[in-house]
């Protein structure tokens, strides 16, 4: 399906409904699409992000397999 298709599907659904709680998480999809987040972030945590993406592409992470593996087993304990 074309972008164009999807945009008239939507916009279909959204003037038949009368699920007002449907229109309000819409809504607030929306919005939440038009702040970028990064921008609300203070330059601490800018810096922070930073640090961590250079540490990973140094290979110095933990991969996610293994942090998952040991959480999984501390949780069901």
């Amino acid at each position: 399906m074309r972008l164009s298709e999807k945009k008239l599907e939507v916009t279909q659904a959204i003037l038949n409904t009368d699920n007002m709680a449907m229109l309000r998480q819409v809504k607030a999809v929306i919005e939440a699409y038009k702040t970028d987040l990064w921008d609300e972030l203070s330059d601490r945590h800018k810096q922070s992000i930073a640090t961590a993406r250079k540490q990973l592409k140094n290979g110095e992470g933990i991969p996610h397999k293994t942090v998952m593996k040991k959480y999984k087993k501390l949780l069901s304990k």
